[in-house]
């Protein structure tokens, strides 16, 4: 039976008149459903982490902007859904990563981050002092594998800091970069997966020059690879 003006709106089976048959679904709900289901990525890649407080933000403000217009718009399941999603990747990466990186180590290495391998504000000089003090040393290093042609069973490879620089390619930083050899038989496929190695590292005073890239000034004869 078709519905006109005069006629009484669709009911429930409770009897309720069915107001959610003439409602919208809110693109902002949907939005930030999404939103939150990407900020997962920020677990396995710490430098996505501020997608999960973008989440939370913008689930809260699409859960709002619902309520406000409940008369015409749905979807505040979704919007809150995509609130917590966000809510959880903003607790799990961190931790996450504080634990990959300051508790399940290995013994026998020093940690080392990439940041102890920059140049100094206002130097000319390519490798920095506080680099040096790793020179020879078997150091601990977590960092994206970059892609080159080959993607499966690499012993050799080069080792960049972050996930743009790994999987977007271009040519990094030349401190960005240490050239990776494993120890047979040590392998690793090219991933989106952040990993850490374990080896000894050697700093080139000049250049190496590398396939496909202009070169690095760090080496590392690798023993541990997770």
């Amino acid at each position: 039976m078709t519905a006109t003006l005069d006629s009484p709106p669709a009911q429930t089976p409770e009897g309720e008149p069915d107001y959610d048959r003439y409602r919208s679904l809110s693109g902002i709900a949907v939005g930030a459903l999404i939103v939150g289901i990407l900020s997962l990525l920020s677990i396995f890649a710490i430098s996505l982490l501020p997608l999960a407080v973008i989440g939370v933000g913008f689930g809260l403000f699409a859960t709002r902007m619902v309520d406000r217009n409940r008369d015409l718009l749905t979807g505040r399941n979704l919007a809150i859904a995509g609130t917590i999603i966000s809510a959880i990747a903003l607790v799990i990466s961190p931790s996450r990563y504080y634990y990959e990186e300051y508790i399940n180590i290995p013994e026998g290495y020093e940690v080392m981050a990439f940041g102890s391998l920059q140049p100094d504000l206002g130097s000319t000089a390519r490798v920095p002092d506080k680099a040096w003090q790793y020179d020879g040393k078997r150091v601990l290093v977590s960092g994206y594998v970059y892609p080159h042609d080959q993607k499966e069973g690499l012993n050799r490879f080069v080792l960049v800091p972050d996930f743009d620089t790994c999987c977007f390619g271009g040519q990094p930083k030349l401190t960005d970069m240490i050239e990776v050899r494993l120890q047979e038989p040590l392998r690793v496929d090219w991933s989106f997966n952040r990993r850490k190695i374990g080896g000894t590292l050697t700093i080139n005073k000049s250049l190496h020059q590398i396939k496909d890239l202009t070169g690095v000034y760090y080496e590392i004869d690798a023993d541990y690879v997770k």
